[in-house]
């Protein structure tokens, strides 16, 4: 089987690196040898060059010319998979061993949710690059996939969330700093001028709803059922998953929502109304999975984070 056959050859230590390996990847991808040379910064003939090494040690074709055109053959879709493995273990081999030297460098993946990614992680990232230039921070906002499966599996290295709890022992989890979030409405509406409302006069208006799987809906229904009400109960005709459509559709009169404060202070034009007797908090925290291999640049990263959070903080409070 085309399956084993790759297997075999990719276990043969003697004719195969990663560099090739991720020149193939780069090409499966764009199915273009020109447009992958331009993202490799390499020529074209140095990529075909590559794939034809491939190709000769594997005794399969890994592209089928069609003219100008090229589409991957079976024996190159088997290879995606298995190269992408190949490719990830050698990158984490190459920093574990520098790790070893005392070199702070290497790259950090981090998944994320929206509104951290974009309002409160920025901060954090520039300060490090800054001190540690060598170390590449890919950040990822509302991966498909579980996060925590993503965690266990290394495919992600920190997690920042608003719902974290350590579930299982292999996660640290640290509590970075609380947000509050927002009843928001259109300047000009009654309640924009009022001390506060009572929580059964949410029932009398119409909503903008952040999508159900969203950190904010679970905080917000979360709050509303210790006054024995959820969202599910309001007047919603409308859903977003976008928190800067909320804000924008509030702007516009269509309705009330829901608005982590962090976003309102730098989206202006709406009101926050309190709510008696409820206040809605949300926590960002960081999690690892403490069985993974890690590396001194992860390390760096972790301890900076919790040393930076207060000052951090109080920066994007300022901005």
């Amino acid at each position: 089987m085309i399956t084993d056959k790759l297997f075999a050859l990719l276990s043969d230590k003697t004719m195969l690196d990663a560099h090739q390996l991720n020149i193939f990847l780069v090409a499966a991808e764009t199915l273009n040898f020109t447009q992958a040379a331009e993202r490799l910064h390499m020529s074209q003939p140095s990529v075909s060059q590559h794939i034809r090494a491939l190709e000769k040690h594997f005794g399969e074709e890994l592209f089928i010319r069609q003219g100008r055109s090229l589409i991957l053959s079976d024996a190159g879709r088997v290879l995606i998979p298995l190269a992408q493995q190949f490719v990830t273990q050698s990158t984490r081999i190459n920093e574990a061993m520098s790790s070893l030297k005392g070199y702070i460098k290497g790259r950090i993946n981090i998944g994320c949710n929206a509104i951290s990614g974009r309002y409160i992680l920025p901060s954090y990232f520039a300060q490090f690059h800054y001190l540690y230039p060598e170390v590449s921070i890919s950040c990822q906002t509302d991966t498909c996939n579980s996060p925590l499966e993503e965690l266990r599996s290394g495919d992600l290295h920190f997690l920042f969330t608003n719902q974290a709890k350590a579930s299982e022992p292999c996660f640290e989890v640290v509590k970075l700093l609380e947000e509050e979030i927002v009843l928001i409405a259109p300047p000009d509406h009654p309640w924009a001028k009022r001390k506060d409302i009572e929580v059964e006069e949410l029932l009398t208006e119409k909503f903008i709803l952040p999508a159900e799987n969203s950190d904010t809906y679970f905080q917000v229904n979360s709050a509303l059922a210790t006054k024995n009400l959820s969202l599910l109960q309001l007047n919603s005709f409308l859903t977003l998953s976008n928190a800067e459509a909320i804000i924008l559709s509030v702007q516009k009169g269509l309705g009330l929502g829901f608005s982590a404060k962090i976003i309102t202070s730098t989206i202006s034009r709406v009101a926050t109304v309190p709510i008696r007797g409820l206040q809605i908090i949300q926590s960002l925290s960081i999690v690892r999975d403490n069985t993974q291999l890690t590396t001194a640049a992860r390390n760096t990263f972790w301890d900076y984070i919790i040393t930076a959070k207060e000052e951090i903080l109080q920066d994007i409070l300022k901005a």
